[in-house]
């Protein structure tokens, strides 16, 4: 998708010399174009890699959805020449483009493809990211190999983690109430190769991540029984129960260097309070003590705290962010459920009736997405650009991706009804 403004319509000519996997015959050529291009709102041009029908497209679309907004049409070189972009910096400058991408993509032995890629600041005239990335040759594996090149794209010139190589847990439930299968999945955050990770009949509850994304935490009720959580690579089929405690073990978080987790536990006297699970010498000691119940903690990446809701007896939940160092909780915001925080601890997610609401981590709202129905509960993407939630309406439910920016959605396929889905970093 290409977006222009009106303005700086410009005549442009420009000459650059052009590899021969791009002129039409086996000898290099001068390229000279002259044609009208108005300044582009897009501040990445991806020049169509050489060689390649597949991975420029890729590119180009996730890019063009963050707020840096991307453009592979109409532009004023078609080169795989880092030096040619160089040498005309000015025309990309003049044309609104801050950052040029450009690569080509060739076979390797072992039907394997290399796609090398330079990404060009115009403004410091420099190279900021230059890899090279191999792939299978499938169409399946080629795009894969366009989202991590976008991801690692985005963090060239954000300094922070992109979306698009991610997944997406979710729990999926089929039958009835009484008699239900749960299934904990795993999809791509592009809405493909969603596999099973654990099943059980009764339920899945509260995943989460470790911070390296290596692991995944989750509670699991099976029928007739109490929650207990589960601790269990992505990779593997087996799980380890890492709660065996009598009550209610729920809402599991993991510390930054992922040796340790919260959890709400009502262990002692059917009263939930936050607990944290040493994972390698097995200790717990319990965080909070207030009467009613507190529920849903998750760690500040900094390890000076965590944030969790607690109703003090009352039922209504609000939102607090308990500080290690004094022992001291803080009350951030009223009528919170379900929340969960950015990977770099600037925003929350929570739930508000039916209301998504991004908060700062002093509770102040930031921006309020009106989502109705029942089972809300949202995780940010890797650059908190983007929220995951699921949304049960009229028996339908739904995985639902939104940005944060532009406020528009994609729904991903899905079976069943779901709940509860985190993104992982």
């Amino acid at each position: 998708m290409n977006k222009f403004s009106q303005l700086a319509i410009a005549t442009i000519t420009v000459m650059a010399s052009i590899s021969p996997a791009i002129a039409n015959d086996d000898t290099d050529k001068v390229w000279v174009a002259t044609q009208q291009i108005a300044q582009s709102s897009d501040r990445i041009a991806i020049v169509p890699f050489v060689g390649d029908t597949v991975v420029t497209d890729v590119v180009t679309a996730n890019l063009d959805g963050t707020e840096l907004g991307a453009s592979s049409g109409n532009l004023p070189q078609r080169t795989a020449s880092t030096n040619d972009i160089l040498a005309n910096l000015s025309t990309w400058r003049n044309l609104g483009y801050d950052y040029v991408v450009i690569g080509k993509s060739h076979s390797i032995v072992g039907n394997k493809t290399a796609i090398s890629y330079d990404v060009i600041d115009t403004k410091a005239a420099k190279v900021i990211g230059s890899q090279t990335q191999v792939s299978d040759t499938n169409t399946a594996s080629l795009k894969l190999a366009g989202h991590q090149i976008s991801d690692k794209i985005y963090q060239a010139i954000t300094g922070k983690s992109g979306d698009f190589g991610s997944i997406i847990a979710y729990v999926e439930e089929t039958g009835t109430p009484s008699n239900k299968t749960s299934r904990l999945k795993l999809i791509d955050a592009t809405g493909q190769n969603a596999r099973t990770l654990f099943t059980v009949t009764g339920s899945i509850l509260t995943p989460t991540f470790s911070p390296d994304g290596s692991r995944i935490a989750y509670a699991v009720q099976a029928k007739n029984g109490l929650p207990v959580i589960h601790v269990q690579s992505i990779n593997s089929t087996h799980s380890e129960v890492v709660t065996p405690f009598w009550g209610h073990n729920l809402a599991p978080s993991f510390s930054a260097d992922g040796t340790r987790l919260l959890f709400s536990g009502s262990h002692e006297h059917n009263n939930p309070n936050i607990y944290e699970l040493n994972l390698t010498t097995k200790t717990l000691k319990a965080i909070t003590t207030q009467n009613g119940a507190e529920n849903s903690p998750s760690y500040l990446p900094d390890g000076s705290g965590f944030i969790y809701t607690a109703d003090n007896g009352t039922r209504s939940q609000s939102l607090y962010r308990y500080q290690f160092a004094n022992q001291n909780a803080t009350r951030i915001a009223l009528n919170a459920t379900n929340p969960r925080l950015s990977h770099d601890g600037s925003k929350i997610a929570y739930v508000a009736g039916q209301d998504i609401i991004i908060a700062n981590v002093s509770g102040s709202t930031l921006q309020r997405i009106k989502v109705g129905g029942t089972e809300i509960s949202a995780s940010f993407s890797p650059s908190a650009n983007r929220i995951v939630y699921a949304q049960s309406q009229g028996g339908q439910s739904k995985l639902v991706i939104h940005n944060l920016a532009s406020n528009q959605s994609t729904t991903l396929p899905t079976t069943g009804q779901v709940r509860e889905p985190v993104w992982s970093k």
